[in-house]
């Protein structure tokens, strides 16, 4: 390594308020400048977090309230500091943070004026102020010792608590700019902006609410957490096996899980696992650094041989990464984490991994549900339609071998070319651009099979069907058994109970 020394130089410290402008601008939104201020609480070992929006025009304010360590005025006053920690400097396993960045460019990003409070155990209550209007009327960085004047109450409970750190944020000319308290339109966009904070913190600690570490606050009220993988759903989702990937000194552990598919889930269900984005925007990776979530709902580019894109047929596919924060660099991790990229040296490795999820889903996704290892005494299902391909190209051909189309056949064998004509000609005309549009535009307007049909109807399809099995000598009893894999009548149980 090479020394530059020289005893001529200049002293060039930035301007504050153009550092400042442009630290502003590094690309926060306001649910993920929000994680990362519950990021620094979790990191001081806290218990409950409370977040609390208010609402008074251009007077609002935000508040994040934790029971954390809390700070001495010498260290407040250093965590203030742009850059108060070197990136390259070793990390203890459980910190959130990397960049020494997060709390001012996180804060900055939606507000002017910056306060921030705290108290250790044992010790006194102290606060900073970074103010954007002082700092432009300023040549030196001037941090005000005095709290911002929204920040009275969030002082006042602090001198109650044994320990703890306030976060306040206030001119908020990002979210409120210059509205005033009685516009109902700002105000709806105010309380908007708050259901997107409670989104994105359900899903990004969501393992840390699960497993009780901490409690997240909105507004008083206890923020639930939010599943992507449905680990508390009636209906559970497939998994495969965890597999740890070791990679330089750190490692990666990767697992896949295959949603149910929809029809097995009720209309509430349904609405309550897409996610913030919907179902097909929800496929993908979840990578998650110590517990929290990074990047979801994205493929990161893998694929072969272009990068995967967002398909509907593999709307059920979510697969979860655990990477430790000693890989931050391979895995080019931002100041905001939002932004993750797979090292080049696994990249193959959860490619190939990724594409056996990928399948699966697929397989679940085109067969209703009906997927799964069969064990020896279980009969394969009897689709009514077929996928193959045919001079390279997909084609959906109708099963003449189902019970059903076999029926038809022999009742009328001197009709066979007739009828093979018609099957033909319903199988070179299924309107697949069309059912694909349907699909995209309303993903749950479409019936399943027999809705809506009087379940006589049904059992006359059925005892048709078990008519045709019996005249081909199978006895009845076991010809009613074998509905119970015949698709759509296993979709009845209840009906086949009462052939």
């Amino acid at each position: 390594m090479s020394q530059v020394s020289s005893s001529k130089f200049d002293i060039v410290p930035p301007e504050p308020a153009a550092l400042i402008e442009s630290l502003r601008s590094v690309g926060y939104s306001l649910p993920t400048a929000v994680a990362d201020i519950i990021d620094n609480s979790i990191a001081a070992d806290a218990r409950n977090i409370h977040i609390h929006f208010h609402w008074a025009g251009t007077n609002s304010y935000v508040v994040i309230l934790d029971d954390g360590r809390g700070m001495s005025e010498e260290k407040l006053r250093n965590a203030m500091r742009p850059g108060s920690r070197n990136p390259l400097q070793e990390r203890s396993p459980s910190d959130l943070g990397r960049f020494g960045l997060g709390l001012k460019t996180a804060s900055l990003s939606q507000c002017r004026n910056l306060c921030v409070i705290s108290k250790p155990a044992d010790g006194e209550v102290s606060s900073r102020t970074w103010d954007l209007d002082v700092l432009a009327n300023s040549p030196d960085w001037r941090l005000l010792l005095e709290p911002s004047p929204v920040a009275g109450d969030a002082l006042q409970k602090l001198k109650r608590m044994k320990n703890g750190t306030a976060v306040v944020w206030s001119q908020l000319d990002r979210l409120i700019g210059t509205q005033e308290a009685g516009d109902a339109v700002a105000h709806t966009r105010f309380n908007d902006a708050i259901d997107r904070v409670l989104e994105h913190v359900a899903l990004t600690f969501h393992r840390f609410l699960e497993d009780r570490s901490v409690k997240i606050y909105l507004n008083e009220k206890a923020i639930l957490p939010w599943n992507p993988f449905m680990k508390a759903a009636p209906v559970a989702a497939s998994t495969t096996p965890e597999e740890v990937i070791p990679f330089s000194k750190s490692k990666i552990t990767f697992q896949g899980f295959i949603l149910p598919h929809k029809d097995s889930l009720n209309d509430d269900e349904f609405r309550r696992h897409s996610g913030p984005r919907g179902w097909t925007a929800q496929q993908g990776f979840y990578v998650y650094r110590n517990k929290r979530l990074l990047v979801y709902g994205d493929w990161l580019r893998l694929g072969r041989p272009a990068p995967w894109t967002m398909d509907e047929h593999y709307r059920l596919a979510r697969i979860r990464l655990d990477i430790l924060n000693d890989a931050d660099a391979e895995w080019h991790l931002d100041v905001k984490k939002s932004i993750a990229r797979p090292p080049a040296l696994i990249r193959d490795r959860l490619t190939d991994l990724a594409e056996r999820v990928r399948a699966t889903a697929r397989s679940v996704f085109a067969h209703r549900g009906k997927y799964g290892r069969r064990t020896v005494t279980q009969l394969a299902t009897d689709r009514p339609w077929t996928s193959t391909i045919r001079e390279n190209r997909r084609v959906y051909s109708i099963n003449c071998n189902h019970p059903a189309i076999q029926a038809v056949l022999r009742s009328f064998p001197d009709k066979t070319p007739e009828l093979e004509s018609a099957l033909r000609l319903l199988e070179e005309t299924v309107p697949v651009e069309q059912i694909w549009l349907d699909t995209a535009e309303q993903s749950r307007d479409h019936a399943t099979p027999y809705s809506g049909i009087e379940f006589s109807v049904i059992k006359a399809d059925m005892r048709r069907v078990v008519e045709f099995l019996v005249k081909t000598g199978i006895n009845r009893k076991t010809a009613i058994e074998r509905l119970r894999s015949v698709e759509p009548f296993d979709r009845f149980p209840k009906l086949i109970n009462e052939l």
